[in-house]
């Protein structure tokens, strides 16, 4: 299946942020640490560096930390890259206006650091 996320922005960072991904099942709960390479409103591209059993269309629960900010939101696999011990994936999250305000908030206040750096 081709997924494109086709939203207004997405922002690319230049250093992984930490976060946790857990995957709920009827019968287990499974949380590893992850990396968010690349997010969206409504989606994030993740790095998770061990071998997890993950599958597309598994529902997750993604959190992670811009600046003092926590993020968390339930969502769906939509894709994913495996390599030999580790895979890239891409999520849709369920997010509200608050969640998406709050993202593009602390997404100007990181691009504001990142020019002021140059």
């Amino acid at each position: 299946m081709y997924y494109k996320r086709n939203e207004s922005y997405r922002f690319v960072f230049h250093q992984p942020v930490a976060g946790k991904l857990t995957r709920s099942e009827t019968y287990s709960k499974v949380t590893t640490d992850v990396e968010v390479l690349d997010v969206s409103n409504q989606g994030a591209k993740l790095f998770c560096p061990n071998t997890v059993n993950l599958k597309k269309h598994t529902n997750i629960f993604l959190s992670f930390r811009l600046n003092t900010a926590l993020f968390q939101a339930a969502g769906v696999i939509v894709w994913i890259k495996k390599y030999p011990r580790s895979c890239e994936l891409g999520v849709h999250l369920n997010t509200d206006e608050e969640y998406k305000e709050s993202m593009t908030r602390e997404l100007k206040q990181i691009a504001k650091k990142a020019t002021k750096n140059k």
